[in-house]
């Protein structure tokens, strides 16, 4: 599946850089902000290179992109300068993938390795068709609709990416609210930027293909940053679990609108391979 990505990624930076100036002539879309605009207009489709890679509008760097450290990102940009051009897509996408794994397993308490070398990857919830809990919802990488009114937004994944409420109509947590896999989220937003706090969060799994988990009373701060032309989020999202990390951990990612993209639900049977 990595030599797979890693020729799409070469194909399309084959086709990068053929473009030209006439994509320039390009109508002004209606999404574009505006100094009387607020909040940003971040309703509609969003979509990784996971599942869109063929987009004209990713820059070279996204078609690397991961859910990565600001740490790893540095290290991709030195992976892209001239002198590396002699490293192949795959190389590149291998290194990438090797240092933010690192990068992330510098931060572990002992907590976290002690749990890590027990788990079983067979114990996963999702397998018995249980829904993601909110850290992997938020870093899982299919389409996501962003449903933005008033008092509340809502966020629509795919498979079983859990769908969230997040609460903009200015109340807080609820005090000794239950724990829960996907946890109560608030938000508001900061110029172009929504931001969304979820608290009262339950231990479960983070992110399972970079193999992190959290506790019980875990936090995290989500901040998504629309660009000026209205097309690209960028999201940054920071976990704040002292039982299992070190210090608070800070992934980043950038989605582009695809508003030609539908929403799929895949029977649970296909993802967990029940029959």
């Amino acid at each position: 599946m990595r030599h797979t990505n890693a020729l799409r990624i070469q194909n399309h930076l084959l086709r990068l850089s053929s473009l030209t100036l006439i994509a320039l002539g390009f109508s002004l879309d209606t999404r574009i902000l505006t100094a009387q605009e607020s909040p940003p207009a971040i309703g509609g489709m969003w979509s990784t290179t996971v599942t869109a890679i063929e987009h004209p509008d990713w820059t070279v760097e996204d078609l690397f992109a991961c859910n990565c450290t600001s740490e790893t990102y540095d290290h991709l940009r030195e992976l892209l300068l001239p002198e590396n051009d002699h490293m192949s897509a795959l190389e590149i996408q291998e290194a990438v993938r090797d240092y933010n794994r690192l990068a992330i397993r510098n931060l572990y308490t002992q907590e976290q390795i002690d749990y890590l070398a027990i788990y079983d990857h067979a114990d996963d919830p999702s397998i018995q068709c249980e829904y993601f809990g909110v850290f992997r919802t938020i870093l899982h990488n299919d389409p996501i609709l962003i449903e933005q009114n008033q008092d509340q937004i809502i966020i629509r994944p795919e498979d079983l990416a859990a769908d969230r409420v997040v609460y903009m109509d200015g109340r807080g947590h609820p005090e000794n609210g239950p724990l829960t896999a996907i946890g109560h989220s608030i938000g508001w937003y900061e110029g172009s930027t929504l931001v969304i706090d979820t608290a009262n969060i339950s231990a479960s799994i983070a992110e399972d293909a970079l193999n992190i988990h959290n506790a019980d009373n875990a936090r995290t701060i989500e901040r998504y940053t629309l660009s000026e032309d209205g097309k690209r989020l960028h999201g940054q999202f920071t976990l704040i679990d002292p039982v299992m990390f070190q210090e608070p951990l800070v992934l980043e990612r950038t989605r582009i609108f695809t508003p030609e993209v539908n929403l799929i639900d895949a029977p649970c049977e296909s993802i967990s391979g029940e029959m």
